[in-house]
């Protein structure tokens, strides 16, 4: 699938289409034409359609030979803003802070690996 046909998909999803989309973000409609002609919005579009889709910027590229195997999730919202939260905290971190922060997480992953 091209990009503009998992935008549209996605955006039918969520019950919006692109041209709204647009709209919302402040952009000019003449875009979504651009996008079904075989154009990629730059990067920072990309990102906002994303973040206003509750999705992936990878959902745009999905090629849908998976199969059954799909790990896209457009239905529900992404959690990046824990792991960026998470990174953050990390890498502001002191040498030995950063052995502790992972002794916890393995400690973490052996409880749930016990459940």
């Amino acid at each position: 699938m091209t990009f503009a046909e998992n935008l549209k998909r996605i955006c039918e999803e969520r019950g919006t289409t692109p041209t709204a989309l647009c709209k919302e973000l402040g952009l000019s409609t003449s875009k979504v034409s651009a996008w079904y002609g075989g154009s990629l919005p730059k990067q920072d579009v990309m990102v906002d359609l994303a973040k206003k889709l509750e999705c992936s910027v990878m959902d745009f590229f999905y090629d849908g030979e998976d199969g059954e195997e799909i790990l896209i999730e457009v239905t529900q919202p992404r959690k990046d803003e824990d792991l960026a939260d998470i990174l953050r905290v990390y890498a502001s971190l002191s040498r030995r802070d950063k052995h502790d922060f992972m002794s916890m997480v393995y400690d973490f992953e052996k409880r749930n690996d016990k459940n």
